[in-house]
């Protein structure tokens, strides 16, 4: 859509031209545009690095990448052409990629990025912290997803498919198309999010939540309803669902001995909080968590009854109760790693 300046008593139309036309380029160019003003993307942005790419065996780069105020990384990717090319898959691949950055890994690429554009007196760490309203890092909280925002001279078919594909299944994305128009010498840009539609924002959400229940439904009809016996000491304990069945393995083997922080090399570790002191009551845990991290501690997405809590050498932990299908091979895992626990699992046939 053109845009139109007001001449007289008519609205006279602007000249639209191309990217290649007034030789603007890609990365010389059009991403230095960008982030000098890259407000105009998302109001929420903070530029970590340009042309990153700190990852082995790959030469890819993400042309910008950001972090939001929530703290998600935020892959930016520039085409100047008129289809977008093949973008939407360019960008996928660098959202995996980059998806287990941490704070520091990101303190790091700024700092990088800093001395790339000769910028020496300012702190790259001080710098984030300011942007995100944090004291300190904090790794649980940090990059816990990962968005994507496409800018392009247009976008084919194709590329919209995908994208509105993604946005049901819940991938956080969006198309922004750049057209530059041009007033005699002056160069405008007409930037305009066409997916999804800003207006259409709210019924998008309540679609993708009626078809993510519906999707849930269909889900539990093949639901994993698997239980567990576990022995330990020779003492067995029956007919336990997967999270019985977690949550006494991790308390044998804490009991035995075996740090939580051992433990993490079996899960991810952001399925484990801690606070620095020892609480006898999930009350005392939340009150001392909130007091020391930003992060919502919502006790209902952890083993978090007072008999659940997990004491090592000073320290309180919870652990995730999220878990599915894979429970059986991770507490299999733990018993081939300690053999000493005198722990065995067996699926209850009954």
């Amino acid at each position: 859509m053109a845009i139109y300046k007001l001449q007289g008593e008519r609205l006279t139309a602007l000249e639209r031209t191309t990217f290649s036309t007034e030789k603007i380029d890609e990365a010389r160019d059009l991403q230095r545009y960008i982030i000098n003003s890259i407000e105009v993307i998302d109001k929420d942005l903070f530029v970590v690095s340009s042309e990153f790419g700190d990852w082995e065996d790959s030469r890819r780069r993400i042309d910008i990448l950001c972090i939001d105020k929530d703290a998600n990384l935020v892959v930016v990717e520039l085409k100047r052409t008129e289809d977008g090319g093949h973008m939407e898959l360019q960008s996928i691949r660098y959202a995996a990629m980059v998806a287990n950055m941490t704070f520091e890994k990101a303190v790091r690429a700024h700092d990088k990025y800093l001395d790339k554009t000769g910028i020496t007196d300012e702190n790259a760490k001080d710098k984030i912290l300011s942007f995100l309203d944090w004291t300190e890092g904090n790794e649980d909280e940090f990059a816990n997803d990962v968005r994507i925002i496409l800018v392009s001279a247009d976008f084919s078919k194709e590329i919209t498919t995908s994208v509105l594909w993604l946005i049901d299944r819940d991938l956080d994305i969006k198309c922004l198309r750049i057209k530059p128009q041009k007033d005699g010498v002056d160069l405008y840009f007409d930037i305009q999010q066409i997916i999804p539609l800003p207006e259409t924002a709210d019924y998008q959400v309540k679609l993708r939540e009626k078809v993510a229940e519906q999707r849930q439904a269909r889900r539990e009809s093949n639901r994993d309803y698997t239980k567990f016996n576990i022995i330990v000491d020779g003492v067995s304990h029956s007919n336990l669902n997967k999270r019985e069945t977690m949550i006494l393995t991790m308390k044998t083997c804490v009991t035995k001995g075996i740090s939580p922080e051992i433990l993490m090399k079996f899960t991810k570790k952001r399925r484990w909080l801690s606070v620095d002191k020892i609480c006898s009551t999930n009350e005392e845990f939340a009150t001392e968590y909130a007091s020391k991290n930003q992060r919502k501690y919502d006790s209902r997405r952890w083993f978090s009854d007072d008999n659940q809590l997990l004491i090592h050498e000073g320290k309180t932990y919870v652990f995730s109760n999220q878990h599915g299908k894979a429970t059986g091979d991770l507490v299999m895992n733990i018993i081939a790693e300690y053999p000493d626990l005198n722990l065995k699992l067996e699926v209850n046939d009954g």
